[in-house]
């Protein structure tokens, strides 16, 4: 009986407990029906089934993220430009972002939201699943694995099973049980180094051309291998949920990111001569996408026209070209 159970049972469940509890039973019932139908390894398919059941449910909450993200991507080359244009003013930048989000119909928050939303959920299948382990509950094996409960039942144990008792020259679980659990964080650093290159999570990181880019990456490098050491100090069956999160994680944002990406949109304005705009004249309405395509080619041709003056051209040459050059722009 699981901690969740004995607290039901003396009626002392408050709301936290009773949701850890709830999903406790989710899993019990998916076990109870693959065991009646006589499928070995029950208890394993129903932590597989529950994770990929919380995935469907989410599903929408994560389609809407990555589509906020799709479009934040398409909108970035306009985005720098407007950045470079009205960098100077921190007000007229404002509002013209906020007129291309709204082109774009691009919220923003769209993308936080969501990723808020699933972190109740993960903690409750994290909770649960560690709940039954410490229980006991685990006691059937699954695939290779002697025990989902193993190689210990509770995380303060700590690496007690692999670093104590160890006689003969071989660990307290014998040779073979222990390579079998090792095989689980080992695992679990393959799918987690995977996820994170199959997601981009390296390209974005040079993309963003953040100063802190370079920490946050030896960070993500080093992300697989904490959790590697965790599951290493935590029951199977909280790895084996582990490794299937990241399974399925990775194949459904994968597949929502080949159907919400969206192409670039380029604009054909030559930037290697644009700098910051120091004057304002006007601030366009939000909502209303401004003229500052057409002010930024102006300001390209007057100062080409200042470089050909520079160079020693007539001035009455540089203007005569500038009707032609904004006619090819």
């Amino acid at each position: 009986m699981t901690a969740e159970a004995v607290k039901a049972a003396s009626g002392e469940l408050g709301w936290w407990d009773t949701y850890i509890k709830t999903v406790e039973d989710g899993i019990f019932t998916v076990h109870d029906f693959l065991a009646g139908m006589g499928v070995p390894g029950a208890y394993g398919l129903s932590i597989f089934l529950f994770v990929l059941a919380v995935k469907i449910v989410t599903l929408p909450l994560n389609w809407k993220q990555l589509a906020t993200s799709a479009g934040m991507k398409s909108m970035k080359p306009q985005q720098e430009i407007v950045k470079k244009w009205y960098g100077d003013n921190t007000d007229l930048l404002n509002v013209e972002t906020g007129a291309l989000f709204e082109k774009f119909d691009v919220n923003p928050l769209a993308g936080c939201l969501p990723s808020l939303a699933q972190i109740p959920v993960f903690l409750g299948v994290y909770y649960s699943v560690t709940s039954i382990a410490k229980a006991q509950v685990y006691s059937e094996g699954f695939l290779w694995l002697p025990s989902l409960s193993g190689p210990i039942a509770d995380r303060s144990q700590g690496l007690s099973w692999l670093t104590e008792n160890w006689a003969n020259g071989a660990p307290p679980l014998g040779w073979h049980d222990t390579l079998c659990y090792l095989t689980i964080p080992a695992i679990l650093v393959c799918t987690q180094t995977a996820a994170l290159y199959l997601l981009g999570s390296f390209e974005a990181l040079e993309e963003s051309g953040d100063k802190n880019s370079q920490t946050t990456g030896y960070v993500l490098r080093l992300l697989p291998f904490m959790l590697g050491w965790f599951a290493m100090n935590a029951p199977a069956g909280l790895g084996v949920y582990w490794i299937f999160n990241n399974i399925l994680t990775t194949a459904t944002t994968v597949a929502v990111k080949k159907l919400v990406e969206k192409p670039p949109v380029e604009i054909p304005v030559d930037l290697a001569v644009l700098g910051p705009r120091r004057e304002m004249q006007s601030i366009a309405p939000l909502g209303v996408v401004p003229d500052w395509i057409t002010g930024i080619k102006d300001e390209v041709e007057k100062r080409k026209a200042a470089e050909a003056a520079v160079a020693g051209l007539p001035q009455e040459a540089a203007a005569a070209d500038q009707p032609a050059e904004s006619s090819k722009a």
